[in-house]
């Protein structure tokens, strides 16, 4: 089986504080149909592997000392392209096709760095490039983020201010000024695969699809909070493209519709403009900078709840730079417990039939969240940090306190 291995470098270093332990893993990209590659590279290492650029799997493995060359790396690229299994659900069903659809690509930032270049540089680099690029500055009084570009010389790009704090608001704005069929959202922090664009194009060509996410993996595993958040989940939903609605694409978890982190992640996102404008944007007294996050969640609830139909494409990839430090990774965990509470909260206050299909789950969303053996916790090895799940059950409690007081504050009517 013939294959072509790249290494994976950090999009930017930066050494670990003291008591961050160097425990780097090293991240080799493997196309099967070129070149068989030598990794010669002892060590942790983790395999991403691709069948004519589409992702098969993110495969850990030790490499021996002397590396591996020929024969043994073909074994082990073949049991794992073997257990993979098939990497896409049947088509939606038979409906309208479209043509390609148009997209204004939406980068959110707060502050004048070089990973908004990054990002900029990567939608340079797209197989098909998008319609617009729309770079909005939630920070605009200290950000510098206009002088920024134009210092870089970035005059391709759309410049849109959001004074109010908050990424839901921050991504409305964006989506206020979208001029495309489809608005995609990225962060700042990521780097973006070349056919990124192109995935999400031929993932929206089935009429009655809204909103497709994508595979978010790591650009970097060098420290032990790094390690620790994939050990804990990551941003990853799987290597199989899949449907989701309220008809025959359901998930087989008594959870469902709930569990809305399966569905995938706003970092890397896109709808249907007119839709998600008819929807009302994301809920700007959720995310980052209100309630800690969920804004997301609560997105692609709304998307399934109202009938529409979202797609899980992992050939969209983008990837991620995880929190170098275990107090930012203790952060980030209590926030994401904050988040999806405060979002179950918010839905049950304005939706009352919601709130009745939530209590039916809640013996079910309790087991999900403290049973080892949930799809949740499963991949948590023993030596994983109890207080980093203590951390995000706390969050979990607090999440509905901060829902209700902000909803109190605003009334309870979603602006």
């Amino acid at each position: 089986m013939p294959s072509h291995a790249t290494e994976r470098q950090p999009a930017e270093h930066m050494p670990p504080r003291t008591g961050e332990a160097n425990r780097a893993v090293n991240i080799f990209e493997i196309e099967i149909n070129g070149p068989l590659p030598a990794l010669p590279t002892a060590g942790e290492a983790r395999l991403l592997i691709r069948d004519n650029g589409r992702p098969v799997a993110f495969e850990p493995v030790h490499i021996p000392q002397g590396g591996w060359y020929g024969a043994d790396l073909q074994a082990v690229i073949g049991r794992v392209v073997d257990d993979a299994g098939p990497s896409s659900e049947p088509a939606a069903g038979s409906r309208a096709v479209r043509k390609l659809p148009t997209v204004s690509v939406v980068v959110t930032t707060c502050k004048a760095h070089q990973g908004v270049i990054r990002v900029l540089d990567c939608l340079r680099r797209q197989s098909r490039v998008p319609h617009e690029v729309i770079v909005v500055d939630n920070r605009p009084a200290t950000s510098h983020v206009r002088d920024f570009l134009r210092a870089e010389g970035r005059d391709d790009v759309r410049l849109v201010q959001e004074h109010r704090p908050g990424v839901a608001l921050a991504r409305n704005a964006g989506l206020a000024a979208a001029r495309s069929d489809i608005v995609t959202f990225t962060d700042d922090d990521v780097i973006l695969d070349e056919r990124w664009i192109e995935a999400i194009q031929d993932a929206f060509v089935d009429d009655q699809v809204a909103c497709v996410t994508g595979l978010v993996l790591p650009s970097q595993l060098e420290t032990r909070s790094q390690l620790l958040f994939e050990e804990y989940g990551g941003f990853a939903k799987g290597f199989r493209r899949r449907i989701f609605d309220l008809g025959v694409h359901r998930d087989p978890s008594p959870l469902y519709p709930y569990a809305a982190g399966i569905f995938g992640t706003g970092a890397n996102s896109s709808f249907r403009t007119d839709v998600m404008r008819s929807l009302g944007g994301f809920d700007s007294t959720l995310g980052t900078g209100t309630t800690r996050g969920g804004e997301d969640l609560d997105m692609f609830l709304t998307i399934i709840t109202n009938g529409h139909v979202l797609i899980y494409e992992p050939a969209a990839i983008i990837h991620h730079q995880h929190h170098r430090t275990m107090r930012q990774l203790r952060r980030q965990l209590f926030n994401y417990g904050a988040g999806l509470s405060a979002m179950l909260t918010t839905r049950c206050l304005r939706r009352p039939s919601e709130a009745v299909q939530m209590l039916r789950r809640a013996g079910a969303g309790l087991r999900y969240l403290l049973s080892p053996r949930s799809d949740k916790n499963k991949h948590k090895g023993r030596q994983f940090p109890l207080h980093l799940t203590l951390l995000e059950l706390a969050g979990f409690a607090w999440g509905p306190v901060t829902a209700v007081w902000i909803l109190l504050r605003g009334g309870i009517r979603r602006t």
